[in-house]
């Protein structure tokens, strides 16, 4: 099935992931020594405090005044996966899960919060449909949201968009799959697999989302931007081996100001950090911010996201610069280990 390109053609030249010229070390300000999955919007950043010593997590909010302190909101279990958004009575929202398993996302519910609103309490969502539901995004009236099912071919994944307080049941987004080619190697690739949804933002009319599929000891990681109803365009794709340090991943995509932005977490066989990459995407354009964000290439990070000029992210906790410089980069070029040059083999 052709796609189309018209947000921007696809990833990246190798001599682009170089570290930038320029560029710092990993640093920043440390917001939380116990904070994981940072999401920001509208002067307001979201995180899970995650004690090791404690039986329950925090949900954290840090004010545009950078005032940090607890939601006020229950403890939970596991990872909140918080996301900001704007409210559609204005204002910010942040939406987040509940989940009675939180290691096997199980029995998950999705709840939003007024930010900063003097009072206010946290209210489930009651979608339709029934279904364990994560990873939501909210813009406004609409949340988007994950309905995992193990990412296989048999039991997809599925991206759901649902106006709030309808009666009706979201219907899925359409989802690319595997088409069935043989690798370089000569080994087939399974036809009709979507893989694994491991990251989902909204805007005012679109969603972008990050699958990720395995095929013995390669993957390949790729980040989709549909129009809410349309189809899937490729954006960016990174592959991997048995010699990669840990599991590249494309982390906490997020649509600002007319970009969508994206971090490759590319764990380079090296162990290189500066292999990473913040990028964002526009019409016929990509940019890298100029700023090393992992102390080491095979760091557990979860999210990297714009914070107004500057940027949140959570490597051994919760950090943040307040200005990032950026520099054009040529238009990405998707990585592909496969005879023929499909996202997927």
């Amino acid at each position: 099935m052709p796609r189309r390109r018209s947000l921007v053609a696809v990833v990246m030249l190798a001599s682009c992931l170089a570290l930038p010229a320029g560029a710092r070390a990993a640093g920043g300000t440390l917001l939380d020594g116990l904070g994981a999955g940072v999401s920001a919007y509208g002067g307001w950043a979201a995180w899970t405090h995650e004690d090791p010593a404690a039986t329950a997590t925090e949900l954290m909010l840090r004010s545009p005044a950078g005032v940090v302190a607890p939601a006020p909101v229950p403890a939970g279990r596991g990872s909140f996966e918080v996301r900001l958004g704007p409210r559609a009575g204005g204002g910010v929202a942040a939406v987040y899960r509940r989940c009675s398993d939180p290691a096997h996302l199980r029995g998950c519910s999705i709840y939003e919060l007024a930010v900063g609103v003097a009072g206010a309490a946290e209210r489930p969502l009651a979608i339709p449909g029934g279904g364990s539901d994560t990873d939501p995004a909210i813009w406004k009236n609409r949340v988007a949201f994950v309905r995992p099912r193990g990412g296989s071919h048999r039991h997809p994944d599925g991206v759901y968009v649902w106006t709030i307080g309808s009666r009706s049941s979201p219907r899925p987004a359409t989802l690319e799959a595997s088409r069935g080619g043989r690798e370089a190697g000569g080994e087939r690739w399974p036809k009709g697999l979507t893989g694994e949804v491991t990251a989902l933002t909204i805007g005012p009319r679109q969603l972008a989302y990050v699958t990720s599929v395995a095929n013995g000891s390669f993957g390949e990681t790729t980040l989709w931007y549909e129009p809410i109803g349309g189809r899937p365009e490729l954006i960016d794709q990174e592959t991997s081996g048995a010699g990669n340090v840990c599991a590249p991943a494309f982390l906490s995509p997020v649509t600002a100001g007319g970009w969508l932005y994206a971090y490759l977490h590319a764990c380079d066989p090296s162990g290189d950090p500066g292999r990473d990459r913040l990028t964002r995407y526009a019409h016929g354009e990509a940019q890298r911010a100029r700023y090393v964000f992992a102390a080491h290439g095979d760091d557990a990070l979860g999210s990297v996201v714009p914070d107004g000029a500057g940027v949140d992210w959570d490597d051994e906790g919760v950090r943040r610069i307040a200005s990032v410089s950026w520099q054009r980069i040529p238009l990405p070029v998707a990585q592909t280990f496969c005879t023929r040059a499909d996202p997927f083999c």
